[in-house]
């Protein structure tokens, strides 16, 4: 049986929003006791996911995502405000909101990754984009006791941001479940059009 990997692509946060976030997250904690925090680095905005992924794929994979960043131009994004997904009656993620000028060439990016990647026979398993970034996840059993102070949450955050930051590159990840969550690793960096970061060739 092929040996696979769980893959998804995405745009990584710099670490210092990264640590923002983190730091946020502590300041959430003690009013938000169902929630499951997302721990694992870097905090990131998934453009596909695509689930197990056999080991002989990859390198078709990641050369998929390089030719389609390469159409589309570095821009700049703003995270700002808290939501809920589905909704704040029935929360199952938190996350952060994604606005800014960019969204138009996010828009873009996501299409082209995923053109690009049906173009080499590996479909996300979900084609629906709400672009954001997830803080933790509503412990099942216990979502009954949380849309009030969740609500709340959000309420007290609408101005609250974070700043914005340059979308210059997309990463491939690989994500490995560990006792102690899962464990992220590039396989590949695709930089964008006008961005001049190193692409790193996935190894075998």
């Amino acid at each position: 049986m092929a040996q696979t990997t769980r893959t998804f692509i995405a745009i990584p946060l710099p670490d210092s929003m990264g640590d923002r976030l983190t730091k946020l997250q502590g300041r959430l904690a003690p009013q938000l006791p169902s929630v499951r925090w997302s721990e694992t680095l870097p905090f990131h905005l998934t453009l596909a996911f695509l689930g197990d992924v056999p080991y002989v794929d990859l390198n078709k994979i990641c050369g998929a995502v390089a030719k389609a960043s390469r159409t589309v131009k570095r821009f700049e994004l703003t995270i700002t405000g808290l939501g809920a997904f589905p909704n704040l009656a029935r929360p199952r993620v938190l996350w952060a909101k994604v606005e800014g000028e960019g969204l138009a060439l996010l828009a873009d990016l996501h299409k082209a990754v995923g053109a690009a990647l049906e173009e080499v026979g590996c479909i996300p398993e979900d084609e629906r984009f709400s672009p954001h970034i997830t803080l933790g996840r509503i412990k099942p059993g216990r979502s009954a006791a949380q849309p009030n102070s969740l609500g709340a949450v959000v309420a007290r955050h609408q101005t609250w941001s974070l700043g914005g930051f340059s979308v210059g590159e997309v990463v491939t990840f690989s994500s490995t479940v560990t006792p102690e969550g899962p464990a992220y690793a590039p396989l590949a960096r695709a930089p964008l059009a006008s961005a001049r970061t190193r692409t790193d060739d996935l190894t075998e």
